[in-house]
């Protein structure tokens, strides 16, 4: 081939490679993605969101009602009572009192086993599980209680390491911001005690092994 026919082909050439210059400099480029939602919807859909707004509302009112320098929950009060004797449990969860020898203090409150067994035999202490919502909530019932329930109560926060709860001990009687008793609403894990209509006391969560050995420990 002569020096021309070489110039030539260089000629024809060029073009070509200014093109695929190009095609890469278009590819290599930034793309900006449009986000699936605009500013304004955003702030209409996320942080104006109603259930949002009830939250931090909620958490600026329990902020403001907590006095400085004051914890947001009950401390646990100081057991009184100690332990009188050692309990043996049956696999049915039956205990027998302590022996006569056995001195039992006088206590401000008291504990009926339960009746009506046959030849006047010793019943069982009234602690129960309560399983309820397909078994997704349990709690612990006792019932026969007589005398001073507060100071029942403190013992038994005491022994099961609960604080009285950020509403204090519930009630039928106590009454919610939007009305009626919140003590129908059941115990949870910043409520752990309330007293049911009919007088008995519910614990949040299954502790009735534990609630049986203090009963038992006690002398009742």
């Amino acid at each position: 081939m002569s020096l021309c026919g070489v110039a030539r082909s260089v000629a024809k050439s060029t073009p070509a490679i200014g093109r695929h210059a190009n095609i890469f400099a278009i590819t290599s480029s930034t793309t900006t993605i449009r986000s699936k939602h605009s500013a304004t919807q955003v702030k209409r859909l996320f942080k104006n969101n109603p259930a949002r707004l009830r939250i931090l509302k909620k958490q600026e009112g329990d902020a403001a009602s907590t006095p400085a320098g004051a914890s947001s929950t009950t401390t646990i009060p100081e057991r009184v009572y100690p332990q009188i004797f050692q309990p043996t449990f049956l696999s049915n969860g039956w205990s027998a009192p302590p022996p006569p020898e056995v001195q039992i203090p006088k206590y401000p409150f008291s504990i009926t086993r339960t009746a009506g067994k046959p030849n006047n035999a010793v019943g069982f202490l009234p602690v129960y599980r309560d399983v309820r919502v397909a078994g997704t909530k349990r709690t612990t019932l006792i019932r026969n209680v007589q005398g001073d329930i507060p100071a029942f109560l403190s013992e038994l926060c005491a022994v099961l390491n609960l604080s009285t709860g950020k509403k204090g001990i519930l009630t039928s009687a106590s009454t919610g911001k939007h009305g009626g008793g919140e003590a129908g609403r059941g115990v949870n894990a910043e409520n752990p005690i309330r007293i049911r209509t009919g007088g008995a006391i519910e614990v949040n969560g299954d502790r009735a092994k534990e609630v049986k050995k203090w009963l038992a420990g006690l002398g009742f």
